[in-house]
């Protein structure tokens, strides 16, 4: 049985539900490849990564639902990295009882060929020079081993930055800068052991970067000295994610690391169904005595609450907040572990 075979036959064994399943391609495959498989399937909470064997076949299975799989492919467009939009994009569809699967590949490989965009050359050049002193300067031979391995992996993402590629890591990494510049790499790697051979090398590639930087860089990063921010009631914004039956404000936006603002739900009124993608989304109750929906055991659960109550929902779990006050309006504060208020809205609890 072929890979692409005993792929598909263990998709529609293990995961006959899925809606969509690809076979990452492999063409340096060794008698150690595993199959790298992505399985998406209605309804997945909590994505999951797990190691198998099936009919003699190392396989890595990547599960996700649809939200998941779309946070982890934007997740590896930020770091630079594409790993999963290669292996969806440009691998074998096992799978596509949703009829997606094809048209998510062409939107796949045409980010992945138009390139990451503008990248910090600056704070590379700068590191990079500083790995090059610290070779210069020697010292420990544990210590140099180390800086000279920095070196090899500082001056080829500085390289693939300044290419406009896409980095990666491990096999990865010299795997995209072969496709950029066999010579390079090959010369990156021959000189490892070779202080000398690396100092040069490494300095050709900082030289076609812009040069070496060190006096008079400089990149913001006081955290103990920034200026805060003062949102007042009038600040708030209705620009972000809805739901219908409810109103959420934005409040603090462009955060690294959290959203927050206020969701205001009508007298007599319930929100949509909906989840919040991979945002913990933690809840204070204001004004009011909102409900708040979810499913346990496939069955409906009704948290009553009133002001001064907390909730936290985790991610990806479906819910819907109700008011069954006929004469209040019910207020909440939310904040979330994203910096987008992610709303994902459903046709019921039961499909994320």
């Amino acid at each position: 049985m072929d890979e692409v075979s005993a792929a598909r036959a263990l998709v529609e064994e293990r995961f006959p539900e899925a809606s969509m399943a690809f076979l990452a391609a492999n063409e340096a495959r060794t008698a150690t490849s595993d199959l790298d498989v992505v399985v998406v399937l209605p309804g997945l909470g909590l994505p999951y990564r797990s190691s198998v064997r099936w009919r003699g076949w190392p396989v890595e299975l990547f599960v996700h639902g649809e939200t998941s799989l779309a946070a982890y492919l934007e997740r590896d467009f930020a770091r630079r990295q594409p790993s999963l939009p290669r292996m969806c994009g440009f691998g074998e569809v096992l799978a596509d009882a949703s009829g997606r699967a094809k048209g998510l590949q062409e939107l796949l490989r045409r980010r992945v060929e138009a390139g990451p965009g503008p990248s910090d050359l600056d704070g590379r050049r700068y590191g990079l020079t500083d790995l090059l002193d610290d070779l210069t300067g020697g010292g420990d031979p544990a210590e140099q081993a180390m800086v000279r391995w920095r070196i090899v992996e500082s001056s080829a993402r500085l390289a693939l930055a300044a290419a406009g590629r896409w980095e990666g890591t491990g096999k990865w990494l010299v795997r995209e800068l072969r496709a950029l510049d066999p010579s390079l790499a090959d010369a990156l790697l021959s000189a490892h052991d070779d202080p000398v051979r690396l100092a040069a090398v490494a300095g050709g590639v900082l030289e076609g970067a812009g040069g070496r930087l060190w006096e008079g860089y400089h990149a913001d990063g006081d955290p103990f000295h920034q200026r805060l921010q003062h949102i007042t009631p009038g600040d708030l914004s209705s620009e972000t994610a809805q739901s219908s039956g409810m109103h959420r404000l934005a409040a603090v936006r462009g955060s690294n690391r959290l959203w927050m603002g206020q969701t205001r739900v009508a007298p007599s009124t319930a929100s949509a169904d909906h989840h919040h993608g991979d945002s913990e989304t933690a809840i204070y109750v204001v004004s009011g005595t909102p409900r708040f929906v979810f499913l346990e055991a496939g069955e409906e659960v009704r948290l009553e609450t009133e002001p001064g109550d907390y909730i936290f929902v985790p991610p990806y779990v479906p819910h819907r907040e109700e008011n069954p006050d006929p004469s209040q309006e019910a207020v909440v504060v939310i904040a979330r572990s994203t910096r987008e208020a992610i709303v994902v809205n459903l046709p019921d609890l039961r499909l994320p």
